[in-house]
């Protein structure tokens, strides 16, 4: 079946899909510079082994409809041209300051999950944008990656969709193309312009991410296993952010001060990394900690794991805004810390930095 590619084909419906795709995107967790990175500071993050599956299929049955579901939510929803066009005009058209108007959206149509919107806003806007003839698709997303814990979940299936998408119609986009398409359904769960930006490119492009040069790729092939530590509930990203910002605002210099220091961890972080020196990538692990808990983003349980991790000899960090959820620690005794951590009332698992993003399946 012969498969039609283009780019930038606004209106044109086009593009065909062959029986079945299956799409995985690899989780993410941040290396160096929590929030330092909202200050002009820069971020490294990794891929992880723990992924999240969409899965895409003709649906002859409902040549007109897009079909979604959300296997682990247990939420499914239908789409035709007409809601598409809705989504796609209310999307475009945003406050960038609010989000009035999706709220209107997901009230006037009561059968969409706002869970559904991230991945409903993409297939709205390839449809409108790119011509991509997303109907008469089955699509499947499910995932392994702990929700709201800091590993980037809903980034990770929007990185899948977009790809598998991409790929079920046979249009071909380059790497920021597609990690800005991607970064839609991040902008629409977080209420941010500027969400998703290291977690997409990284689940895109899998390894090791920086965000020097807008969000690319670091030339290092290493592989180290981390543990995932899930210490319970996490407050929300947002109001994480908006704690720091607080303090900026109310204790500038203080701060900023603490920013930098983050900052100059996380470049020697990276260069140790770049380097291939784990002993002054750990130390730079152990020390990112201290400093986002004296910036006032750690939480109880956070101190508690990554406490008990520095007892048995591992480099233990938060991951992601903090407020509780995830940590990761480094350590050459998985097994047992894993042991200790869930003796000790935490979940916890082993998961190897993954060097295959989903760009994998565009190749």
């Amino acid at each position: 079946m012969q498969i039609y590619k283009f780019a930038n084909a606004k209106k044109k419906i086009m593009g065909y899909i062959t029986d079945s795709i299956e799409v995985t995107a690899p989780a993410v967790v941040k290396l160096f510079g929590d929030h330092a990175v909202l200050y002009g500071g820069i971020s490294v993050a990794a891929a992880i082994e723990l992924r999240s599956k969409v899965m895409i299929e003709k649906d002859e049955s409902e040549e007109s409809m897009l079909s979604i579901e959300l296997q682990d939510l247990h939420s499914k929803a239908s789409f035709d041209a007409q809601d598409l066009g809705k989504l796609y005009s209310s999307y475009e058209s945003r406050d960038t300051s609010s989000t009035n108007r999706f709220s209107e959206y997901i009230a006037k149509n009561a059968e969409v999950n706002v869970n559904m919107l991230p991945s409903a806003t993409i297939a709205a806007w390839l449809f409108e944008e790119y011509g991509a003839n997303v109907l008469g698709k089955r699509v499947r997303i499910t995932s392994n990656v702990p929700i709201q814990r800091g590993f980037a979940s809903g980034a990770v299936c929007s990185t899948g969709f977009t790809v598998g998408m991409l790929k079920a119609t046979g249009i071909k986009l380059s790497d920021m193309e597609i990690v800005d398409i991607a970064r839609h359904g991040e902008r629409v769960s977080h209420a941010s312009e500027g969400a998703g930006k290291i977690d997409v490119a990284t689940s895109y492009f899998g390894g090791y991410v920086s965000t020097i040069e807008g969000g690319s790729r670091e030339q290092v092939n290493m592989k180290f296993n981390i543990v995932i530590i899930d210490t319970g509930p996490k407050k929300s990203t947002a109001e994480m952010v908006r704690k720091v910002r607080e303090q900026y605002d109310s204790d500038r210099e203080s701060t900023q001060d603490k920013i930098n220091r983050i900052n100059e961890c996380t470049r020697n972080g990276l260069d140790a990394l770049r380097r291939k020196d784990m002993g002054r990538f750990c130390i730079c692990i152990s020390k990112t900690q201290e400093l986002l808990k004296e910036l006032g983003v750690s939480s109880e349980d956070l101190d508690r794991a990554v406490e008990i991790a520095k007892k048995e000899g591992a480099y233990a960090k938060l991951s992601g805004g903090g407020g509780g959820g995830g940590a990761i620690a480094i350590t050459d005794k998985p097994d047992k810390l894993i042991k200790v951590m869930k003796d000790n009332g935490f979940g916890a698992l082993k998961a190897e930095v993954s060097l295959d993003g989903a760009k994998k399946y565009l190749e």
